[in-house]
C-alpha cells in the first residue's frame, strides 16, 4: 500500500536552516495559509495573524531581530505569525453573524457565545479579575468538574496554543506543497512588535522562514525520544 501523502509531509518535514533563494509561488502561499486558516483553536476564536514581511526595509530590520539567524537571512519568504488575544469580540461577533445567517442559533451557541465566552475572557483593568475568576473556579471543582475561568496569563496560554496549531499545520501544507520551513523562536519580542505595530494584546509567536531547502539546509540527521517517554497508558 503506498504511503499516504499525510504521512509522507509529517516524515519529510524537517527544520532547514538554509534556503535556496528560488521565490514560494503565490498560489502555493495562499493555498497553504488557506490549510493553516483551518486548524482547530479555542472556542474557534482563531486568534493567529501571519504577517507575511515583502518590504525590504521591514525584512532587513526582521532579519536583525531575529538576531542574523541562518535561515532568516536566506530565506526567501519570512512571515510573523502573531498571537492575537485582542480580537475575541470581533471574531466573536462574527461568529455569531456567521450562525444567525444560516438559521436560528441554538440556544447553546447563544449562551456559549454571548454569556460564557465573555466571562472567560473578561479579566478587567490591569487583569483585576483574573486572579478572583481562578481561585472562584479552583473552589468550584473540589464539588464538582470546572474549567478554569482564567487569569490573564491563562488566556495567553490559550492563544498561544491554538497559534501554534496553525504554525504545525502551515508548516505540513508548505512540505506537501515541496516546501520547507524553520520556526523560530530566537527574536527580540520588543524590536519585532514595533516594527510589525502590534496593538496591546499581540505579540510574535515565532517566525517562520520559508522556501527550499538547500544541499546543506538539514543539519543533522533527526532524534526522536524513545515512544515510551512520549506515550502512556493508564
Amino acid at each position: 500500500m503506498p504511503e499516504p501523502l499525510f504521512f509522507s509531509a509529517v516524515e519529510s518535514r524537517r527544520t532547514v536552516r538554509d534556503f535556496l533563494p528560488d521565490p514560494v509561488p503565490q498560489e502555493v502561499l495562499d493555498r497553504c495559509l488557506d490549510a493553516a486558516r483551518l486548524a482547530p483553536s479555542s472556542s474557534n476564536l482563531q486568534p493567529w495573524e501571519f504577517v507575511v514581511i515583502r518590504d525590504p526595509k521591514v525584512r532587513q530590520a526582521a532579519n536583525a531581530a531575529c538576531l542574523d539567524q541562518m535561515p532568516a537571512k536566506t530565506a526567501p519568504l519570512l512571515i510573523a505569525l502573531v498571537t492575537r488575544r485582542d480580537t475575541w469580540r470581533r471574531n466573536r461577533d462574527e461568529i455569531l453573524r456567521v450562525f444567525e445567517s444560516r438559521g436560528p442559533l441554538r440556544p447553546s451557541q447563544a449562551a456559549y457565545y454571548r454569556k460564557i465566552i465573555p466571562t472567560i475572557y473578561t479579566t478587567g483593568p490591569l487583569g483585576i479579575l483574573g486572579p478572583v475568576k481562578r481561585l472562584a473556579s479552583r473552589a468550584i471543582s473540589l464539588f464538582k468538574p470546572t474549567p478554569n475561568l482564567m487569569a490573564r496569563e491563562d488566556l495567553r496560554i490559550m492563544a498561544h496554543k491554538s497559534t501554534a496549531l496553525a504554525a504545525a499545520t502551515f508548516m505540513l501544507a508548505l512540505r506537501a506543497e515541496g516546501y520547507d520551513s524553520c520556526p523560530m523562536e530566537g527574536f527580540d519580542p520588543w524590536r519585532v512588535k514595533a516594527l510589525l505595530g502590534l496593538p496591546r494584546g499581540a505579540e510574535v509567536n515565532m517566525f517562520l522562514a520559508v522556501g527550499k531547502r538547500s544541499e546543506k539546509g538539514v543539519w543533522w540527521d533527526r532524534v526522536l525520544m524513545p515512544r515510551e517517554w512520549a506515550v502512556r497508558e493508564i
